[in-house]
Formats: C-alpha cells, sequence, structure tokens
C-alpha cells in the first residue's frame, strides 16, 4: 500500500512538472509571435472643418469671427469654435452621431445644419448680409456666444 501510495505522488509531481513545461513553452510562443494590428479606432472624436465666406462664386471673403456651435442631437457631447482671419474653424465631434450646427456673425444671416458625423468632414458655408432695414440688436444667442468666445480667449 505504501508503494502504491508513493508511485501516485511521484507520478503526479511528474504530472504537474510536465504541465508546468508545456504552460511555460506555450507562453514562449506567444510572446514571440508578431503582435496584430488592431484596426479599431482609438480617437471616437472626428475633425469637423467648418469654412465660413461671404458672397459666393470667385468672389468669396473669408468671414474671421464667426461663431460656430454643434449641438449634439443624440449625445450630450457639444462643441463650440469661433473662424479664424481664413474663415475657418475645428470642431471635434463624436462618431456616428448627429449634431445641429449654427453659424453666425454680425450682420450676416445665420445658419443651422444637422448633419450625421460619418469620419472627418469640411462644411463650407456662404453667408449673405442682412438688409439695412433688419434690426442690427444681436441675438441672446449671439451675446451668449460672444461672451463665451470671450472666456476661451482668457483661459487660453
Amino acid at each position: 500500500m505504501k508503494n502504491l501510495a508513493a508511485s501516485m505522488v511521484k507520478m503526479s509531481i511528474a504530472m504537474v512538472a510536465i504541465l508546468s513545461l508545456i504552460v511555460a513553452v506555450n507562453a514562449g510562443q506567444v510572446a514571440l509571435q508578431p503582435k496584430k494590428e488592431n484596426n479599431a479606432p482609438t480617437d471616437f472624436y472626428a475633425n469637423i472643418t467648418v469654412k465660413v465666406f461671404e458672397g459666393d462664386g470667385c468672389e468669396c471673403v473669408p468671414l474671421g469671427g464667426s461663431f460656430v456651435n454643434a449641438t449634439g442631437r443624440d449625445t450630450d457631447h457639444n462643441d463650440f469654435n469661433v473662424t479664424n482671419d481664413r474663415g475657418e474653424c475645428v470642431l471635434h465631434l463624436q462618431f456616428d452621431k448627429t449634431y445641429r450646427v449654427s453659424v453666425q456673425i454680425g450682420d450676416h444671416e445665420s445658419v443651422l445644419y444637422d448633419f450625421n458625423v460619418l469620419d472627418d468632414q469640411t462644411f463650407v458655408f456662404n453667408l449673405m448680409k442682412t438688409s439695412t432695414s433688419s434690426n442690427p440688436v444681436p441675438s441672446a444667442l449671439q451675446i451668449v456666444l460672444n461672451k463665451v468666445a470671450a472666456l476661451k480667449k482668457i483661459i487660453s
């Protein structure tokens, strides 16, 4: 009986040693294999370029200082920017989400545009001056956007 028990213990130790060796060899082989590229996107935000001009055709003039605001329709994410002297700015918006973009500047007609973010996209808006008979008083949104832009410049 002692011989049988001793044989079983020796056999168990030998099995554990063999299994440990197999695991160690497999781990070494996995470590030597080249890593596969993961094509999953690591950035969940697209760069949406907005260009704003006055006029149309070849006589377009860039409208720097235009307020561009994107409000998420099916997300809580929003973004805001002001166009530079070339009439351009970039918004960072989530992929596969719908946004409403508003573009406003002083005495020009404003624009509202809804779209779904598919990838990095560029949108060009040509704004027309409002007629001189319209009320030059800025909208409440324009006043708020002016204050936000001023705060953004102070923070930067």
